[in-house]
């Protein structure tokens, strides 16, 4: 009965596709989706949807936009679907996220290389430290519950927070090593800042589609095609290309 559904969702969606057009947001998160040199999009995520789209018989436009303002077209129905986001509860309620993550990322600390500070997975330890975070991520349930006990200071890039820190406005800043490690390049840092372990926590990358959009069918066979991609080990090997750990 299922095979049939899927068989009978699919024949009606092809029948309309050729008009379909399902517009893709994201923001910059390195491998995952991002900009070349030349000017094209690429990552994984990207990679992916298109991969899918293709296979669907319908057309894809991305976009690479600030974090918060690709959330909110995704929470107002302005765009399909969100690449790469994390599950959260506040993201639940106007998001619905694929069946199965596609890449996963631990969340790490960095200090300076002249900071003796140790994370033993203790927030109350993080009372004793001022904390550079990344307008717009989620940083756990956990962590947030807790934030407003802590001194905080969130800029808009991982950029800026690796400056914060080398210029001592914040001991500790909190990224993922996918995006710490290319401004670290770029800022020359390599001796002067170090990682942290272990993780504060390991997130799972989804695709998350506009609850305000008619797309029931579309994520039906959406999820459809990921799964098989997942199952026959296609995404291991994309990911491979992007240095990526598959979930």
């Amino acid at each position: 009965m299922k095979a049939f559904v899927l068989f009978t969702l699919l024949s009606v969606f092809s029948h309309h596709s050729a008009a379909n057009t399902f517009y893709f947001v994201g923001t910059t998160f390195p491998s995952v989706l991002e900009k070349n040199e030349q000017g094209q999009i690429e990552g994984l995520g990207a990679d992916i949807a298109g991969e899918i789209c293709l296979r669907l018989g319908c057309q894809i436009k991305i976009d690479i936009l600030p974090f918060k303002r690709a959330l909110k077209m995704v929470e107002l129905g302005k765009a399909d679907a969100f690449i790469g986001p994390y599950k959260s509860a506040i993201r639940e309620q106007y998001m619905v996220y694929s069946e199965a993550a596609f890449y996963q990322d631990p969340l790490v600390f960095y200090v300076k290389n002249s900071n003796e500070f140790q994370w033993h997975n203790n927030l109350e330890t993080l009372k004793e430290l001022s904390i550079g975070l990344t307008r717009g991520w989620n940083y756990s349930d956990d962590f947030e519950r807790y934030k407003s006990q802590l001194e905080i200071s969130e800029v808009g890039n991982v950029e800026a927070s690796f400056l914060q820190l080398i210029h001592d406005r914040v001991d500790i800043i909190v990224t993922h090593p996918r995006a710490a490690q290319p401004v670290i390049k770029q800022l020359s840092l390599a001796n002067q800042v170090k990682q942290l372990q272990p993780p504060l926590i390991v997130n799972k990358g989804y695709f998350g589609f506009s609850k305000k959009r008619n797309l029931n069918e579309f994520i039906t066979l959406f999820d459809k095609e990921l799964n098989n991609m997942i199952a026959n080990g296609e995404v291991k090997k994309m990911s491979e290309k992007y240095g990526l750990a598959f979930p």
